[in-house]
């Protein structure tokens, strides 16, 4: 069963509610995702939107709180995110470990560090060349680097330690 409040409001809404988020997050899939989530939360509490004064308002409001959620999420795994050239060596390890970095890491991920660290992509380039969000990529590389680090680390003790 439709309900024809939403349904109308959802047909109003969305287009304003997306672009607010684009324009903010500068990002068109989290950008459509935060607005989905706006109206799935819409939906959960379809009685307060139905009865509040200004349900337009209403969903601004939500729609800011979800922008501002994101803005926040991006700026901890920012601060989380260590640059692979900052990555601390005390010895180079031999060209033979070298080459077997690859084998801590899938195909996508390898061409993921390559993109960012080797032909100079921004995350946003290589995000749109590997077919996923700025987020997904952001995050993906940060769990890349988090691995090499724990290899290289576990490679200077003396040992080696598959981590996947």
């Amino acid at each position: 069963m439709t309900d024809s409040f939403l349904e109308t409001i959802y047909r109003e809404m969305y287009p304003k509610i997306y672009t607010f988020a684009r324009l903010r997050l500068q990002d068109e899939q989290l950008a459509q995702e935060l607005a989905q989530d706006v109206f799935v939360l819409a939906q959960e509490k379809l009685e307060e939107l139905r009865h509040s004064p200004n349900p337009q308002g209403w969903l601004i409001r939500a729609a800011g709180y979800a922008v501002l959620h994101a803005q926040r999420e991006r700026a901890a795994i920012a601060r989380r995110t260590v640059p692979l050239e900052e990555l601390q060596l005390s010895a180079p390890p031999p060209e033979a470990e070298d080459s077997d970095l690859r084998e801590h890491m899938s195909q996508e991920e390898w061409k993921l560090l390559r993109a960012v660290y080797c032909e100079g992509y921004s995350i946003a380039e290589a995000a749109r060349l590997c077919g996923m969000s700025f987020e997904a990529c952001r995050k993906r590389l940060y769990r890349c680097k988090k691995r090499l680090r724990q290899e290289l680390a576990a490679r200077e003790k003396g040992g080696s330690v598959h981590v996947r």
